[in-house]
């Protein structure tokens, strides 16, 4: 008796990829509240703890984008936040544009700005050890460091290597652009910093029309 073929299983080649729209995820299930007349809050932040144009401008982030004239704008996971402070105030606000919890957005908030540490405590301690920083502090009150999320911050660095401020700029908007839309302000579009999942469905070719890649 004849033995039964094996049936031939598919190559590589013939298997069809994935498609590029973005997987269906918890995160674009989420219910985002999205506000009308912006309400600003109080972030009990002075201006020796926080101070706007020497922390956001700075190149720690590209992903948050000048809203207004000493305003910032950007996401926070899912949630769409700005911070301003208006000359001659010593405080900073905050406003939730969009979010699935204005709660959970001030929380996400201050720790994504390092708030419970205080910089005038550390500053005057170093001021102390060293008088040359002692000098420069003095000019550099409220410069603080952010606590980014560790994808989001890893992506961007990776897009500053070996690049100028504008194309990283552009390349860091590209990955944003993939994540889920939050809104709009001033002109300039915000999205939720995309998932692995969403960036793994992203050729290389796509990657290098967008400007992808080392001069």
């Amino acid at each position: 008796m004849k033995r039964p073929r094996p049936t031939s299983q598919p190559s590589i080649s013939s298997t069809v990829k994935p498609p590029l729209s973005p997987p269906v995820t918890p995160i674009l299930k989420q219910k985002l509240h999205r506000t009308g007349t912006p309400k600003w809050f109080p972030l009990k932040l002075t201006h020796t703890e926080l101070t706007l144009p020497l922390t956001f401008p700075t190149g720690q982030t590209f992903r948050w984008k000048k809203t207004g004239a000493i305003q910032y704008s950007g996401t926070i996971g899912p949630h769409l936040v700005s911070l301003r402070q208006r000359p001659g105030d010593d405080a900073v606000s905050y406003c939730v544009h969009c979010s699935t919890s204005p709660k959970s957005a001030e929380l996400a908030l201050l720790d994504f700005l390092n708030a419970e540490i205080s910089l005038a405590e550390l500053w005057s301690d170093f001021s102390k050890k060293d008088p040359r920083f002692g000098e420069l502090a003095r000019h550099l009150r409220g410069a603080r460091v952010l606590r980014q999320d560790p994808l989001e911050c890893l992506i961007q660095f990776l897009c500053s290597s070996n690049n100028n401020i504008a194309r990283i700029t552009k390349m860091v908007d590209f990955v944003s652009s993939l994540g889920l839309h939050l809104g709009d302000i001033d002109g300039f579009e915000f999205h939720q910093f995309p998932s692995l999942d969403r960036l793994s469905r992203v050729s290389e070719e796509e990657f290098r029309k967008a400007g992808f890649g080392y001069r």
